[in-house]
């Protein structure tokens, strides 16, 4: 019996595919090892403890359902790890088509804000490809931002990012040529759709808005005005279903050159405009 089978007897009485088991446990082992499938390929082998490890883990994921990034503390975002806790989302791949958009075409020594930055994973990778930018980040949860300094800490920008808890604007001062934001977007209503493992353990405030999911939408770029250097950029992740209607909120409040930018599966994930004079 090989490593993988021993790890697919945990999962006997969920009602899962082979794939979503192989799926799994490759991704618990690679966040617990940094072995991946083809590392065993050429001979690599798991020692007694790492095997114990990576056992703990699917166990408890197979009793609670509980996300695997919240049971080893740890996510993926851009190919690096990040540090996340009950109080941050657990970085998506999409929000990647974010940072790429804020970096695009940007000024040689932009400052940005990054509002509701959670884990800050937005701000830390904006950091990381920008060396020259000044960069804020803010978040209204204190957890949340104190989860975020030790992010920053592990990958050695925590000198270049101010993080500050604040509810959007409330204790910013600052202007900036960037604001970037993946804010909570889902509609109260849609409770029911979203993914019961999402409901059930992802932090509510993060997910979920009212107005139709568009309340953040709303309050970010009509107040962004006051914020934003001249030609400024204001740059948002969005829903699957939003891309109309927050460009008409862009555009009622006075924003051009709106761009899209679409995701691996072809929707479109993030706007971006222009502050008008």
């Amino acid at each position: 019996m090989n490593y993988k089978q021993k790890f697919f007897e945990i999962y006997k009485y969920k009602n899962l595919s082979a794939d979503e088991v192989n799926a799994e446990i490759d991704f618990v082992t690679e966040l617990l090892t940094g072995f991946k499938s083809k590392d065993f390929i050429m001979g690599k082998t798991l020692t007694a403890e790492e095997e114990n490890k990576i056992t703990k883990v699917l166990q408890e994921r197979v009793e609670t359902n509980k996300p695997i990034q919240y049971i080893t503390g740890e996510a993926y975002f851009a190919g690096r790890k990040y540090y996340v806790n009950e109080y941050t989302l657990i970085p998506r791949p999409e929000t990647e088509f974010l940072v790429q958009e804020c970096v695009v075409n940007t000024k040689e020594i932009p400052k940005i804000l990054d509002i509701g930055t959670g884990s800050g994973c937005i701000a830390i990778e904006l950091a990381l490809r920008l060396p020259k930018a000044q960069i804020t980040a803010c978040d209204i949860c204190q957890q949340a931002v104190d989860m975020a300094v030790k992010n920053a800490d592990r990958h050695g920008v925590s000198d270049r990012i101010k993080f500050v808890k604040s509810d959007v604007f409330q204790n910013i001062s600052e202007k900036f040529d960037i604001i970037v934001s993946n804010p909570p977007y889902i509609d109260l209503k849609d409770k029911n759709e979203v993914q019961q493992e999402v409901f059930d353990f992802e932090p509510h405030t993060a997910l979920f808005a009212g107005d139709n999911g568009l309340f953040f939408y709303k309050k970010i770029t009509a107040e962004s005005k006051n914020f934003l250097n001249s030609d400024g950029r204001l740059i948002f992740e969005i829903g699957w279903k939003q891309a109309d209607t927050v460009e008409n909120i862009m555009l009622q409040n006075g924003f051009i050159n709106i761009k899209f930018t679409e995701d691996l599966d072809g929707i479109k994930r993030v706007i971006s405009g222009t502050k008008t004079n």
